[in-house]
């Protein structure tokens, strides 16, 4: 009997094309934001953050953000696009676009813009949906 895996809590990012076609898979396709650890394994707060992004990415559920890990040192090309200057440092991208960031080991802060952008890609996504059932709806009584 097969079985079909679900994608990995967090995934690390291995190349900048990968990680642009996630950006724009996420964008295009499920609208869901996509929140970024750029992180050092020699870096200290780091290491503290790490089982929490992996905890805050279980308790919000893959159905509603996608955690991923960039290794600053393996993925420099990414971290100078970034502008990433200390670590770690939390990106936040909605719709392909760079919406939040901040630096350091703060949870409350990590959980309160991964709050803001699940809830702005929810609302937004929800509305969405509203209008085209509305038009589908007009679609389907006119004729």
């Amino acid at each position: 009997i097969g079985y079909v895996s679900a994608r990995p809590l967090v995934r690390h990012i291995r190349s900048t094309h990968e990680f642009d076609r996630l950006l724009k898979k996420h964008a295009e396709e499920t609208g869901l934001p996509v929140i970024v650890d750029f992180y050092s394994d020699g870096c200290g707060p780091c290491r503290m953050m790490a089982p929490i992004f992996k905890k805050l990415a279980s308790e919000t559920g893959q159905d509603k953000a996608v955690f991923v890990k960039v290794d600053t040192n393996a993925m420099y090309q990414l971290s100078s696009r970034y502008g990433i200057r200390s670590l770690p440092t939390f990106v936040f991208f909605y719709n392909g676009q760079k919406v939040n960031e901040f630096s350091g080991a703060g949870e409350g802060q990590l959980r309160q813009f991964t709050s803001a952008v699940v809830d702005r890609a929810q609302r937004e996504n929800v509305l969405l949906s509203k209008e085209t059932l509305v038009s589908y709806y007009k679609e389907k009584d006119a004729s």
